[in-house]
Order: structure tokens, then sequence, then C-alpha cells
């Protein structure tokens, strides 16, 4: 892996991009700060906050949205970042209100309406959703057109109104071909109408066995969230009084407000913030409510948050359910084209912490190394490495899969870790091959003469 320089060491937007692309987000948000001390200009602000997005900073984001407004009021591009950021953090009235300027500055901008009309969808604000939807299918591009279409079904969704969504998905369904973005989109969103029509369900016998009322539900959306989201998951939504989100991006939220009014962005950073958020999360459970915590992934796989929210509901026998999906390791067997039970007997997944405190590793089995606290410092990987080289050769070859699933994985020998990543997101984690003739007991760390 090869990282972008610049001459002389100056500070470029190209390397702080090429950094972004490598997970490297930390680090692509002090190139900015260095290139923005050498000049102040709206872009650069601008780029910084998208960074920041990435890493769910979203106070120190808004204040960078702030400074590129100040320095450019009427650009396009800072007013639709604001929205966005708004949208993220559940303040849809004021993304309403944003995306309304930037449609002030480009009135024909038919991207920005149809952004504008999925925040009147998630309002609930069916007469003028309905009244844009009805112009864009006037007066819109034939792709435009077809989308008002898909968002005539979502309203009609959201307003429970679950035959007349059928219609509407199935008739685009049936229209487009089957790898068309707006077909695929609106084959999930039939799906998930029936999942959630009760004369459907009552007709298949979905609900035939009773359950106790659950007031906590732990759903997972799959790593290519929402569209790995299963069925289960869908109703378990439509049954939540409110929705505790961890899943950043418009398409989760879009999804999540047609079954639930009440959404809440639940970001965090690191382990320390999981009590906060699970004392939130109990305070409305003690209201009465009905509450969803939804997370990518299984919630369980490496999922602190929601172990430590199963933990407090065994200790108030609190009824809880929890709905999985796709999760990272499910990814890594599919990528590698191995089985269990047939390739090897089982793949280990072991925290950086427990990794580096474990006197021996059973190198005859794939070992999926986690970094749930993620490391910040360049020593940190480095006795991460050395943690690591106790077992296997330097020249290991190893791969790291993130921050993006739907890209490969880059490949990294052992020893050359803390030299391809200084720093590791926690949303990295690192597959490394079982070695070769390996014994079949566990190894023992090879310690120093």
């Amino acid at each position: 892996m090869t990282r972008a320089t610049s001459p002389a060491g100056e500070p470029s937007l190209a390397r702080a991009q090429a950094l972004s692309d490598e997970g490297s987000v930390v680090e692509a948000i002090e190139e900015m700060d260095r290139l923005l001390t050498l000049r102040a200009e709206a872009p650069l602000h601008l780029r910084k906050a998208k960074f920041l997005l990435q890493r769910r900073n979203y106070e120190e984001a808004a204040l960078e949205l702030d400074r590129a407004a100040a320095l450019a009021p009427e650009d396009l591009a800072v007013s639709v970042a604001r929205a966005e950021l708004w949208v993220l953090t559940d303040r849809l009235e004021r993304a309403q209100a944003e995306f309304d300027r930037a449609l002030a500055l480009a009135p024909g901008d038919e991207s920005l309406r149809l952004a504008r009309l999925r925040i009147l969808i998630q309002r609930g604000q069916s007469g003028p959703a309905a009244e844009e939807i009805g112009a864009l299918g006037r007066s819109g591009s034939p792709r435009t057109r077809l989308e008002a279409r898909l968002c005539r079904g979502m309203l009609a969704l959201k307003v429970r109104e679950h035959r007349a969504a059928g219609e509407e998905f199935t008739a685009l369904m049936k229209e487009l071909p089957k790898e068309d973005s707006i077909s695929m989109r609106a084959r999930f969103y039939w799906a998930a109408s029936r999942a959630v029509d009760p004369e459907f369900r009552r007709r298949q016998g979905m609900d035939a066995n009773a359950v106790k009322p659950t007031r906590l539900y732990l759903c997972g959306l799959g790593i290519f969230p929402p569209y790995t989201a299963s069925l289960e998951v869908v109703h378990a939504l439509s049954l939540c009084d409110v929705i505790f989100n961890n899943v950043a991006g418009p398409e989760v939220r879009e999804l999540l407000a047609e079954f639930c009014g009440d959404i809440r962005p639940a970001s965090y950073q690191a382990w320390q913030d999981e009590p906060k958020w699970a004392d939130a999360i109990f305070a409305e459970i003690d209201k009465g409510r009905t509450v969803g915590f939804i997370t990518r992934g299984h919630p369980l796989v490496f999922g602190g948050l929601a172990v430590e929210l199963v933990r407090r509901c065994n200790a108030q026998s609190l009824a809880h359910q929890t709905f999985g999906a796709v999760s990272s390791i499910d990814h890594l067997l599919a990528y590698t084209g191995k089985g269990l039970g047939d390739d090897f007997g089982g793949i280990q997944a072991i925290d950086r912490p427990a990794l580096e405190r474990s006197p021996t590793l059973n190198t005859t089995l794939p070992l999926l190394a986690c970094f749930y606290e993620g490391m910040d410092t360049r020593a940190q990987v480095t006795a991460f490495r050395k943690s690591l080289e106790r077992f296997y050769p330097a020249a290991h070859l190893c791969w790291m899969f993130g921050p993006k699933y739907d890209s490969p994985p880059a490949v990294v020998a052992v020893g050359e870790l803390e030299k391809a990543y200084p720093k590791v997101h926690s949303s990295l984690m690192l597959y490394v091959p079982p070695l070769k003739g390996a014994p079949a007991k566990a190894r023992r760390s090879r310690k120093k003469k």
C-alpha cells in the first residue's frame, strides 16, 4: 500500500482525500488543518466538514460549515452539506429550510427537489409531499419521474396505505430492468411493505405464534445497510416507539422513518460512550416505550453497546429480541470462498487487547483481528504488530478489510503493519490466514532469549 505525498511535505487536498480513502480519516482531518493554516477557503472548510461527518463528529462539522458559509454565503455545495448534516442529526425542519435555500440558488435542480421531497415524506407532510410528487411527475426528466413514482410508493407506505404502496413498487419492478437502482429499491420497499402489512401477515399466519411483548429490539442492518436488513428487522422497526440509530447515512434514516416517527442518532466513537447511550435507551424504556437499537452488521458481533443492553435486560428480566443480518464474519467467509466445517473448523475473532495478552494462539485456524477501540498512534500499531509476530512470521500476508466492505481488502505483511497503517480506525479488521503446516495444538509465543 502506498500513501499519497505532496512535494516537500506540503499539505495537499489530494493527500487528504487519499488518506480518507484508505480509512485514515483522522489523518485526513489533520492534513486539512495544516492546509487551512495556509489558506482559509470555503471549499477547504467544506471538505474538512465532510471528513468530520465520516467520523460522526457533528458538532465540529457544523462549525466548519458555518465558517464555509461565512466565506461563501451563496455557495450551493455548502448549503447542501448543511442540509445533509441536519438530516444526520435528526433536525429535519432545519434540513428542509436549508434545501429551500439551496433551491432558491438553483430552482431547476431536480436532485435538490427530490432530496427536499424525501424530507417532506420523513416528516409526514403528506399534502406538500403529494403536491411535489405530482409536479415532478409532470415536469421532471424521465429519470426524475421514476424517482417521483418511487417516492409516491414510499409516501403511501409512510401513511400505512399498504396496497397502494405495493402497487406502485410492483409497477416499477415490472417496468425497469432488475439491475436498475430504482427497481432494486422498489423491490426492497415492496418486500418491506408486505412485512408490515397487517392483512398480509394475517393471511400468511406470520403472527400466529403469540410472543411475550418485547420492550427492546436489537436490530442489525447487515454490512450494506439498509438494503441487507431482514424482513424480521423491518417488522420490528414498525413496533418501536423510538429508534436509536447507530448507522449514519440518509438512506438508512429514510428507511427507519417509514416505520417510526422518533428517530434519534446514536453516534459514539469509543467504548467509553456505551454506558451513556445505554442509559439513554433505558430512560425511554422506563417511560413504557418500546425501543429499537439499530446498528450495522449483526448487533452482537463486536457490538459492545448491544452486549451491554442485553446484560441490563437480563438483570432486570426485561423482554428483548435480537435480529441479525450479514455480519463482517459472514462477508469475510464469502469473500474468501471458504466454508466452516469444510475448509477449516472455525474462525477466531479476537479484539486487539485480548490478542496482545494471549500467551497462545491456534494458528491452524484463520484469525480475524478487530480494533474495537481503534489505534490512534503508531506506537500502538507497532505493539500490535509485535504481538502478532509472536505467532506469525513477518512476511505472512494478511488482508485488511474496511472501511468500505464493497471494496477489495488491502494486502499487507505482518511486519509492514505500522508502515501501511500508522493509525487504525475501529471500522477496520485484519484477516490473518492460517499458517500452512502449523502444529495442531495451540502455538505458544516465541520469547526472546
